[in-house]
């Protein structure tokens, strides 16, 4: 299992680990793996903050996630007072996490997320009806606080109308694989006009970000659900990723000969 080390431990951007049970595999190959992938130009910076962060996490590991966890905690006990906001949370969900719908208070993720970017705290992912906010070891408990209630604050300043929560387009669209993707990848390609894509075979990945899960991927037959659905996010201010033509008036397929 291939580990981030820079989002929620202190290390530098791109920081990974590779984490293998040795006694389940062939290391020996794993080995060979890697060393056939990995660069022959590694930067020391990002070796020695992953080397960094794991004694940080020996040492101090314990305090400062209970720290964390409390934080968090308290920070969606404040979160559930607020008419129309849900809070995700229990079994199987990741406590350091605060994962906020907003379909009942009527604002906008979007605008909230422009509002808590420009106070200093850009969130993990934020939707029209979902805000997230990863909390990390390095992060104070002030500054959770502080930041629940600007995230308080934005909700009341972008209050509508109760609306029903809609699912993120990358879990609703269904795909259909009708070419295998390494065919359809290397295959002719010809450019149509998004609208009368339907019906033939994706020659890229379109995807929706958040929570950048592929709508589209080459090989996939182009439904009428999924082009509407990509439409519909983009106009209600989801960044279009990987498309060739990411304002969405063209799109990549293969050739019909």
């Amino acid at each position: 299992m291939v580990a981030s080390a820079h989002k929620t431990l202190p290390a530098y951007s791109q920081a990974a680990v590779l984490l293998a049970q040795a006694t389940r595999l062939d290391f020996r190959r794993l080995q060979r793996a890697f060393e056939a992938t990995y660069t022959t130009s590694p930067a020391g910076a990002i070796l020695a903050s992953i080397d960094a962060s794991r004694a940080l996490l020996e040492r101090d590991g314990e305090r400062l996630l209970a720290r964390i966890l409390e934080a968090v905690a308290a920070a969606r006990a404040r979160l559930r007072e607020v008419p129309g906001v849900d809070v995700v949370e229990g079994e199987g969900i990741d406590p350091t996490k605060l994962t906020v719908s907003l379909a009942g208070t009527g604002a906008h993720g979007v605008a909230v997320e422009e509002d808590l970017i420009a106070a200093g705290f850009p969130v993990e992912m934020a939707d029209r009806d979902t805000v997230v906010a990863q909390v990390t070891i390095a992060d104070e408990p002030q500054m959770i606080v502080r930041f629940t209630e600007v995230l308080i604050a934005s909700i009341e300043a972008h209050r509508g109308q109760p609306r029903v929560l809609n699912e993120a387009a990358g879990w609703i669209v269904t795909p259909e694989q009708r070419v295998a993707p390494r065919e359809a990848f290397f295959g002719e390609a010809e450019t149509v006009a998004f609208a009368h894509a339907a019906g033939r075979v994706s020659a890229e990945l379109v995807a929706l970000y958040p929570p950048g899960v592929p709508v589209l991927a080459p090989g996939e037959l182009v439904t009428e659900h999924a082009l509407a659905t990509l439409v519909a996010a983009r106009s209600d201010g989801v960044r279009v990723a990987y498309a060739a033509d990411p304002a969405l008036r063209t799109l990549e397929v293969l050739r019909l000969d």
